[in-house]
């Protein structure tokens, strides 16, 4: 343990020394998290110490030439055992995904938790870290600017031309924030709660724009945009193959068209035992969870959850709040073409999508606010997402957190330069420093890494676990034998989801009755093959048995484990 956690120290410490050296005007805003060679000696740390209940391989490469990690944590034989896959890192610009995952490794390897212990006896556990590690890697670089493509070449703008008009570091601080210019034409206006923060002039509120505001940079190639073609190519999370965003800047020529994207999918289609997929990403379905809606099952393609997976949804939203006690959380949909949804409607799976860590709500200093009758207010939903207090926008909200907190290097100061696609006219370079909002220091991500540890080690608990009962053996006569008992889900969780049975990319559940050369079956079928048992949920079997000697019964799937009993033949 003592050479774990110096392997740990030693990463940390190189981590802040590089850092220094590359970042100007003290800008630290990613500081404490691992870049991809220090995330990668994190997790052979991580193996090294674990020994044998951890082992890490690559599924593939980036477009850059960057293994795509998969971290395999549990006990004894990892493929025969159900599992769950912890997806980070596919939105290049969410750095507190990659993090979490981590901290959630080194929590469920080295915590001496009897309910963690448990869940690694049964489940195993699969971790990808870091799906996009060529756009995460924009972080750590001389020149930090938000990035969410990988590293192919494209032509965002269909001019002809690849990266041809990149982003520019106009006041020369090694941050890429945006540039407002006072214009008359503008749509933007300050924001009355804070003037740091542009928001779009409502005219209902008798306002009228102040400000253009555009990306750092020029337009290097004269066509009216700026910053549009510039280096990172395809945002993996548009090029999955649900919902898939054809013609749209960053999705690609063509669903799937990266080898990260691919080398996802493939493990996903390689790994029959995985039960659900928990994302961590700017993708939020389990604060609160997506509503069943009739309309959307009921057309050729669906693009609603099922009713019973919706119900599920609910069950396992419920369980994420209580667990991790985590409120208020933003309004988060799902981008076209992301991994969340692919893994459910063309996978199968249950899949879970949170960020992890959002800005949390000021709580007021009373215990409960009062209604005018002077009774106290119900309190809102766990969840839900609160109003903004006095219209304050995401951003401003950021900011004031930010303030509270002691988050320094969070905004750059509106500075005033001269730009030179609007000249005579006064342009400012600021705005929320790269990173800034979605990952703060990782000091603030480790009681959330305690409470999502404590969510999915209490997913594991409530997961399908199938059992035969009842079992009897009767003679009949004439060496014939009656076997009969019953399949049941002793689990909290359905053994798969409905959507599962549709698409038809996960194994069914399986009833077998294993027979020898001395033995025949004279009635029922060897093989059942059926969809999913809900919770709770019974099967009746029955065999008639010719022979003697024993034979052995069989249920469950990949996903949910192989139970099997020896019946003795009368």
């Amino acid at each position: 343990m003592k050479q774990f956690f110096t392997v740990l120290i030693a990463a940390a410490l190189a981590s802040s020394s590089v850092l220094a050296q590359s970042q100007t005007g003290g800008r630290q805003a990613t500081a404490s998290y691992s870049n991809y060679a220090q995330l990668t000696a994190r997790l052979q740390a991580l193996t090294r110490q674990a020994g044998s209940t951890a082992s890490v391989r690559s599924i593939g490469k980036s477009v850059g030439g960057k293994d795509i990690w998969l971290l395999t944590i549990g006990r004894g034989k990892a493929a025969e055992k159900p599992a769950l896959a912890l997806v980070a890192g596919v939105e290049g610009s969410h750095l507190a995904g990659t993090e979490l995952s981590l901290q959630l490794a080194e929590r469920f390897l080295t915590s001496k938790n009897d309910s963690i212990s448990r869940m690694l006896d049964t489940k195993t556990i699969y971790i990808l870290p870091l799906i996009n590690p060529d756009a995460q890697e924009q972080a750590f670089s001389a020149l930090k600017y938000e990035r969410s493509g990988n590293g192919s070449s494209t032509d965002d703008d269909r001019d002809g031309q690849q990266n041809e008009d990149p982003v520019e570091d106009l006041n020369r601080d090694g941050l890429i924030t945006q540039v407002r210019i006072e214009d008359p034409t503008g749509t933007f206006v300050a924001s009355k709660t804070d003037p740091r923060v542009l928001l779009k002039a409502d005219p209902a509120k008798g306002e009228s724009g102040k400000y253009v505001l555009i990306s750092e940079g020029t337009d290097t190639d004269k066509d009216g945009a700026f910053n549009e073609d510039g280096a990172g190519g395809v945002a993996l999370d548009k090029n999955f193959t649900f919902d898939y965003p054809f013609f749209t800047p960053g999705a690609g020529e063509m669903p799937v068209s990266e080898p990260e994207n691919r080398a996802l999918l493939d493990f996903l289609a390689q790994t029959p035992s995985v039960y659900a997929v928990f994302t961590f990403g700017p993708y939020n379905n389990l604060s609160e969870a997506p509503k069943f809606d009739r309309m959307k099952t009921t057309k050729r393609i669906i693009t609603g959850l099922l009713e019973r997976d919706a119900a599920t949804g609910e069950q396992v939203s419920k369980l994420y709040n209580a667990q991790t006690g985590l409120k208020d959380a933003p309004a988060m949909p799902a981008t076209k073409g992301n991994f969340a949804q692919t893994a459910y409607y063309h996978h199968g799976r249950f899949s879970f999508s949170t960020p992890g860590w959002w800005v949390p709500k000021d709580e007021p200093k009373t215990s409960a606010k009062k209604d005018s009758a002077g009774t106290a207010a119900a309190p809102r939903p766990a969840g839900r997402p609160a109003p903004a207090a006095g219209g304050d926008s995401d951003d401003a909200r950021f900011l004031k957190w930010a303030d509270a907190n002691g988050v320094t290097d969070a905004f750059v100061t509106w500075t005033p330069i001269e730009h030179p696609d609007f000249p005579g006219k006064k342009a400012e370079v600021g705005g929320i420093v790269p990173f800034a909002k979605l990952n703060p220091p990782t000091k603030f991500l480790t009681d959330h890494a305690d409470r999502h540890a404590k969510f999915i080690t209490a997913f594991a608990a409530q997961m399908p676990s199938i059992d035969i009962v009842n079992l009897k053996a009767e003679s009949l006569g004439n060496n014939l034998t009656r076997v009969s008992a019953q399949v049941i889900n002793q689990g909290l969780m359905p053994t798969g989801s409905d959507m599962g049975n549709r698409v038809r990319f996960v194994p069914r559940m399986k009833i077998e009755l294993k027979t020898t050369d001395k033995q025949s079956i004279v009635s029922g079928r060897r093989i059942m093959l059926r969809g999913a048992m809900a919770a709770g949920e019974t099967m009746d079997v029955t065999f008639l048995v010719s022979g003697s000697g024993r034979v052995t019964l069989e249920a469950g799937n990949d996903m949910t484990g192989v139970k099997s009993v020896d019946v003795t033949l009368k």
